[in-house]
C-alpha cells in the first residue's frame, strides 16, 4: 500500500518525465529558415543611404531635396524575418522608421511592412533576381491618402553597396521618378537568431 506522500511524488516524477520527453521532441522539430529566408541576409548590417528626392506633383508629393538615412538591419525571430530601423533626415526633416521583411511561401514573394513616426504605413511585395530586388506597393498617410510606389535595389558584385531608384504614382498608370540614391555598407551585423 502506498503512503499519501508517495503518490504525489510519483505523479510529479511522471509529469517531469513526460515534459522532458515532450520538450525534447519539440526542440528536435523546430523549423529552420529556408534559402528564401537566408536571401534576406543581403540587407543585414549598417548601411548609409544618400540620395535625392524629386517632387511629384501629380502624386501630391511636392517636397524635394537631398536625403541621408542610416539603416540598421538584422535577422530576427529565429532567422525568419528581417528587421530594419531607419533614421535620418528626409526632405521633410528628421524621420524614424521600422521595416519588417518576410517571405510568403505560397505566393513565393517577399513582403516589406513599414511604419514611420509620421503615421505612414508602407505595404510592399517584392521579388529577387540575382543582385536585383524589386518591390511594389502602397504608402498610406495618416490622413488616408494612398500613393503607389515601386522601387528597385541593385547590389554591387561584392554586396557592399547598391543603387536604389523609386517611382511613385497616384493611379498605377503614370509613374514618376521620386528617389535615386546609393547605399553603402558601413558595418556588418551578425544574423541574430
Amino acid at each position: 500500500m502506498c503512503s499519501r506522500t508517495t503518490l504525489p511524488r510519483a505523479f510529479l516524477l511522471a509529469v517531469v518525465c513526460a515534459w522532458t520527453v515532450f520538450s525534447s521532441a519539440l526542440s528536435a522539430q523546430a523549423p529552420a529558415p529556408r534559402p528564401e529566408h537566408h536571401a534576406l541576409e543581403v540587407f543585414v548590417g549598417t548601411w548609409n543611404l544618400e540620395g535625392d528626392i524629386k517632387a511629384v506633383p501629380a502624386a501630391g508629393l511636392t517636397d524635394s531635396g537631398h536625403v541621408v538615412y542610416k539603416h540598421v538591419s538584422q535577422m530576427i525571430n529565429g532567422g525568419f524575418f528581417l528587421e530594419t530601423r531607419r533614421t535620418g533626415t528626409g526632405t521633410r526633416g528628421p524621420v524614424s522608421e521600422l521595416f519588417v521583411y518576410s517571405y510568403n511561401a505560397v505566393a513565393k514573394t517577399y513582403r516589406q511592412d513599414g511604419y514611420n513616426d509620421r503615421g505612414i504605413v508602407r505595404q510592399f511585395t517584392g521579388t529577387v533576381d540575382g543582385r536585383t530586388w524589386k518591390f511594389a506597393g502602397t504608402n498610406t498617410s495618416l490622413d488616408g491618402v494612398v500613393t503607389q510606389e515601386r522601387f528597385e535595389i541593385v547590389y554591387s558584385g561584392d554586396f557592399r553597396s547598391a543603387t536604389v531608384r523609386s517611382e511613385h504614382s497616384n493611379d498605377g498608370v503614370a509613374w514618376y521618378e521620386r528617389l535615386t540614391g546609393v547605399y553603402t555598407k558601413t558595418a556588418d551585423i551578425g544574423t541574430a537568431r
